[in-house]
């Protein structure tokens, strides 16, 4: 019988994103990225994580340290990063689970045409779980309805997410 050799490996921190994870979420490629999903939690009133999720089309990584991101403004994750401030999102990247702790504040200004709320995050931490022995695969998966009007949409929001002022 062999050994069982597979030990914990404890995760990786840092206080900022790697650069391939900043190229992976900046806003591109979103054609080929239809169907990824980012998990996001939040802290609800009551203590309790609440999970939502974030397309591709929704979130930019400015740089290294700062990411913007648009979700529905009547949200529960809305009320609760306005509550909080904070919010981790949860993603598969590079063989890996990366894990990222943000401070979130609401970026001013209307957005009626998008209705959408526009948020700006800095990067306060960065754990990524990896082990010699697997490789985390996939994000969140799913189907659009209509691809070609939601990349259309995206679009729209990441260029939005890009001029918006922080």
């Amino acid at each position: 019988m062999e050994e069982h050799k597979e030990t914990y490996k404890k995760p990786t921190q840092a206080n900022e994103l790697a650069p391939g994870l900043v190229q992976y979420l900046d806003g591109s490629k979103l054609n080929e990225r239809v169907g990824e999903a980012i998990r996001i939690t939040t802290v609800d009133e009551d203590g309790w994580p609440h999970a939502a999720l974030l397309s591709v089309g929704e979130i930019l990584a400015v740089d290294a340290r700062h990411i913007k991101f648009a979700i529905w403004p009547t949200s529960t994750t809305t009320k609760n990063i306005e509550r909080t401030g904070r919010i981790s999102l949860a993603m598969a990247h590079d063989g890996a689970l990366w894990e990222i702790h943000l401070e979130a504040k609401r970026i001013p200004g209307e957005r009626a045409d998008m209705k959408l709320a526009f948020f700006t995050a800095d990067v306060k931490s960065v754990r990524v779980h990896k082990v010699d022995y697997a490789d985390v695969l996939k994000n969140v998966t799913y189907k659009l309805h209509d691809p070609a009007t939601v990349v259309k949409r995206w679009d729209q929001q990441i260029k939005e997410l890009r001029a918006c002022a922080a």
